[in-house]
């Protein structure tokens, strides 16, 4: 049998695991699976996304004889949303090569769960962005002792994550610090870190934690499209008041679900836009919440069977589909034809726009220094909306 090389080892890493690792991201990520791909709006190094925000107001009533009305137009704004660039990493070393040179099968072994890992933990961090709002905050810092850090929710930390503790306005590390790691967590609000920041007592709610050296280049993701505040695609609300999303909440205190609060994001969305909702986004607690008052009223529960296989439960027709990314407590109303996943057309073929970085015509390249090489799975992309109006945020509810 003919020894195993660079090259074989590279072709069967792109087909055997690219298709399934796309395969994954859609599965693991509902959003990007229910809304529509575009590759052609690049323009540089950015998507440039037309708005359509007013009427022709060349209208009107007349008597005869009278002139006519003043001819109008349509009225358009471009906006652009900046690309964004996913990178995962993994190292196979010299050894296990070496190894399974005379072996195909030892080596696909050897590699799956480095390649599984990767694409699932790569799902889990689009999946992660695609509930933020571009700027990559993981949680807001509330005190600092040492090396212990007290913040708002460690859901989203991890033990052995690299992260950095900034300013959330300017991004300084002044009493923070850079590129240290998670050592553990020791409750829903408290983590410990490696490396202590610069200035412990200093640290207060004006500090973040972010995934290191990701600050503001993560995707945009519905905290900050549905919002009534974010700029997004590089337009403000104030200057455009009509690129506004709608967000009902209960002035921060909580409450139970209801059919009410439900229709009510509904009526808005329609009446606000010309969009028209199409699922709800939730949290697996807000879920079970309604499920709740269903089964108190004695209701009958509609059931939806989503792509993926999954079920889940409906209002009026529209999935309320949960994600363990979602935000506590709020509920994204959205027209998802209003949404796109925009992302730059590469030459691996693959709908959700993953590619294997490999310009210099090698898919395994050599680690300097080491005995070892690695594989890169690159992602150039963002989510983008066309209608921000047409979204709805409901906020404050109490979950089950």
């Amino acid at each position: 049998m003919a020894g195993t090389t660079l090259t074989t080892l590279a072709d069967i890493i792109k087909t055997q695991y690219a298709p399934v690792v796309g395969e994954m991201i859609n599965h693991s990520t509902p959003i990007l699976d229910r809304i529509g791909k575009d590759y052609d709006s690049v323009q540089g190094k950015d998507f440039t996304i037309p708005l359509h925000y007013g009427r022709n107001e060349g209208i009107g009533a007349r008597g005869e004889g009278s002139a006519l009305p003043t001819a109008g137009n349509q009225s358009y704004k471009a906006s652009v949303l900046p690309m964004r660039y996913q990178y995962g990493r993994f190292q196979i070393t010299g050894q296990t090569i070496k190894a399974t040179r005379n072996n195909e099968g030892a080596y696909r072994k050897a590699v799956r769960s480095e390649m599984e890992g990767l694409a699932n933990d790569m799902c889990d961090s689009l999946s992660r962005q695609l509930f933020g709002d571009g700027s990559g905050i993981l949680a807001t810092c509330a005190s600092a002792s040492t090396t212990s850090i007290t913040v708002d929710s460690t859901a989203k930390l991890r033990v052995g994550m690299p992260i950095d503790i900034l300013v959330t306005a300017t991004g300084a590390t002044t009493a923070g610090v850079v590129g240290t790691t998670v050592a553990s967590i020791t409750s829903s609000t408290v983590f410990v870190v490696a490396t202590a920041p610069a200035t412990p007592a200093s640290i207060g709610d004006t500090y973040s934690v972010y995934l290191a050296g990701s600050r503001n280049l993560e995707m945009m993701g519905l905290g900050g499209i549905v919002s009534a505040t974010t700029t997004v695609q590089g337009l403000d609300v104030a200057t455009y008041p009509w690129w506004i999303a709608t967000v009902q909440g209960n002035s921060g205190t909580g409450r139970a679900i209801s059919d009410t609060i439900l229709q009510k994001a509904l009526d808005t969305l329609t009446q606000n836009s010309n969009g028209k909702a199409s699922a709800m986004y939730t949290t697996y607690g807000v879920r079970r919440a309604y499920q709740a008052i269903l089964a108190a009223q004695k209701q009958f529960v509609n059931t939806m069977t989503l792509t993926g296989g999954f079920d889940t439960i409906a209002y009026n027709g529209l999935p309320i589909i949960p994600d363990k990314n979602a935000p506590t407590g709020k509920i994204f109303v959205v027209d998802e034809s209003k949404l796109k996943f925009y992302r730059m057309s590469d030459n691996s073929g693959e709908d959700n726009g993953l590619f294997w970085l490999e310009e210099d015509g090698n898919m395994l390249k050599y680690v300097s220094g080491y005995d070892a090489y690695e594989a890169i799975l690159c992602l150039y992309s963002n989510m983008g909306t066309t209608m921000r109006n047409a979204f709805v945020r409901i906020d404050d509810i109490t979950e089950a």
